[in-house]
């Protein structure tokens, strides 16, 4: 978003794309120029920066909607997640990874440890994770204690 030169059509055809494609997660930036790059000798075409943040914000406000709307179609499937650790909000919370890379946030009834897999049910959804409620232990993880160190 903010490319030099960008308009309001060529933003709408964005939002269009974005929301024709139903992202359940978007890497989006606003453009910043890169010393010697053609974009970055187009100072006459920079768009102002209070305008590519409304702009950015309305693409955001789409990709969140159709994250939404996916993370809600998976209220009350059953996850099978890897534990990551405790969350950075709540360390009473653990937060894990489904197969398709979806963040989930769960209260297990005993500690785990990371690398542990566990299945959830998911509860809730919001547009950047889940929000589970821990059914099993499924998996400790198998971790060395040592790591060999070859010499030479």
């Amino acid at each position: 978003v903010g490319f030099p030169g960008e308009s309001e059509a060529d933003l709408q055809r964005t939002l269009e794309v974005a929301a024709a494609a139903e992202y359940d997660y978007a890497y989006t930036f606003v453009f910043s120029p890169r010393e010697g790059t053609e974009a970055a000798a187009m100072v006459d075409h920079f768009v102002d920066p209070a305008v590519v943040a409304e702009r950015f914000q309305r693409l955001r406000v789409v990709v969140e909607h159709s994250a939404l709307l996916k993370h809600q179609a998976r209220i009350g499937r059953v996850e099978e997640v890897v534990v990551e650790g405790p969350s950075k909000k709540d360390p009473s919370v653990m937060s894990g990874r489904t197969r398709q890379n979806k963040l989930v946030h769960f209260t297990p009834t005993h500690p785990l440890r990371v690398g542990s897999y566990a299945t959830v049910e998911v509860v809730s959804a919001a547009p950047h994770h889940l929000m589970g409620r821990f059914l099993e232990l499924v998996a400790e993880p198998v971790h060395r204690r040592r790591i060999a160190v070859s010499a030479g």
